[in-house]
């Protein structure tokens, strides 16, 4: 494929992403990994830049752990990696670095933000890499693999992926005289919540003001969609505005609460349910002082939950030799023994087959049901709408109407219109790129 950075496309990123808040300063670097003095010390023919948002908590100690063996396992191939606070702060860095010639060869690439790479010709085609490492596509969970897959190439393969999960404080349920039966649908766990509120909890359910992702599956649960395929914006329809208001009345009662770190407020015990990524599964459950559950996330007129989580992605202007290299380390953190360690040690879904069938998983999984859940609700789970991933900045603008509904009061019906104006506007720049890219 020819290489062209779309400056428009990148500029544009950049602008919705500050207009809304979500960026910062660019080209930011926490920390390095570096490899070890002994392997510097061989003369590694092939240097591999890597960026990546995980480097704290159980999350960075695993990843550190798989850049730690690949290089072990591959001496003359070094790693040196930086370090970015999160997806958004990552993104944003590249869209800078790709003007300015400083990207990296690899970078760990989120669920809304792949595509606007994709769309700035800015990633790699990693089918006919992935065909000459002799890698197993099919043994990836297809669910995941696919969500990379368009216009008959491949452009990243599934690493820290995620879905929205249910969590809830077996505790405080249980002294309440409820069971997990009030977590089936939304209106049962409406019932539930004055029950709830104000016992060993203050809140029933604590969630993030702008959680477009985990808020999506509530909309898909009522009935409604943020949009269609063909970017058809349908958020402003009825069932989308009931599912706006159901989360605004819960809060509106005193029922809820709309917190900045909803997953710690549900660690420390402030509420008795939150949706969560799984990804935080481990660091969660490690925090909390209480005896935590895991759900489905509850049903409404249907069941509704989406995947999320990142990918690994090879930079377009990598050299060749680097991206041989470079495939080499993305099939080594994708494969069945790392998908299962890093699935144990985050959270995170196991992207193999291979490691959710392996004997060593299926002996976690029975010691620890609450990861058994995640995977078992996996099969379940849809691609997300069109708004919310392919539309730059549909993220932070979904995220904007929620936290308007969710803070501010505002009725469901007024923050769903205004963006959904937003949205149709901003897609028409996305469907004349497709045009120029797919035809």
């Amino acid at each position: 494929m020819t290489f062209r950075i779309s400056r428009r496309s990148l500029t544009k990123t950049t602008a919705s992403a500050a207009a809304l808040g979500s960026a910062v300063a660019l080209g930011a670097r926490s920390s390095v990994f570096a490899a070890p003095a002994l392997i510097q010390s061989t003369g590694s023919q092939v240097e591999i830049t890597y960026w990546t948002s995980f480097g704290s908590g159980v999350n960075g100690d695993a990843q550190t752990k798989i850049i730690n063996d690949f290089q072990a396992a591959n001496p003359d191939i070094v790693i040196t990696s930086s370090i970015y606070p999160g997806y958004a702060d990552l993104a944003a860095a590249l869209v800078t670095a790709l003007q300015t010639g400083d990207e990296p060869h690899v970078a760990i690439l989120s669920d809304v933000w792949w595509f606007r790479f994709y769309l700035a010709e800015a990633i790699t085609d990693l089918a006919p890499l992935l065909a000459s490492e002799g890698v197993d596509t099919d043994d990836y969970v297809q669910s995941l693999y696919t969500e990379y897959t368009r216009n008959g190439g491949q452009w990243a393969v599934p690493f820290a992926r995620s879905t929205p999960l249910l969590y809830f404080n077996r505790d405080a349920v249980e002294a309440a005289g409820l069971d997990e039966s009030i977590f089936k649908t939304w209106s049962s766990f409406a019932e539930a919540a004055p029950t709830l509120t104000g016992g060993t909890t203050d809140y029933a359910f604590v969630t993030s003001p702008d959680d477009a992702w985990g808020l999506q599956g509530a909309v898909w649960a009522f009935g409604g969609r943020y949009s269609d395929e063909d970017f058809n914006i349908l958020i402003n329809q009825p069932e989308a505005v009931a599912a706006g208001d159901y989360f605004r009345n819960l809060i509106a009662n005193g029922y809820a609460s709309a917190s900045v770190d909803s997953g710690t407020d549900f660690a420390t015990g402030l509420a008795a349910a939150s949706i969560q990524s799984t990804g935080g599964l481990r660091s969660i459950a490690e925090a909390a002082k209480f005896n935590i559950g895991t759900a489905f996330l509850p049903e409404e007129t249907q069941f509704g939950c989406s995947t999320g989580g990142s990918g690994l992605s090879i930079i377009a202007t990598a050299p060749d030799e680097v991206k041989a290299a470079a495939i080499k380390f993305l099939d080594f953190s994708t494969n069945t023994q790392n998908a299962m360690e890093w699935s144990q040690n985050t959270g995170y879904m196991p992207v193999r087959t291979s490691s959710v069938e392996s004997a060593d998983m299926q002996a976690y999984l029975a010691e620890n049901p609450n990861a058994q859940v995640a995977i078992d609700q996996l099969p379940k789970t849809q691609p997300q709408d069109s708004a919310r991933v392919f539309i730059p900045g549909g993220d932070q603008m979904l995220g904007a109407a929620w936290s308007n509904i969710l803070v501010n009061q505002t009725p469901a019906q007024d923050a769903f219109d205004a963006v959904a104006a937003d949205l149709d506007a901003e897609k028409e720049a996305v469907l004349e790129q497709i045009a120029a890219i797919e035809g």
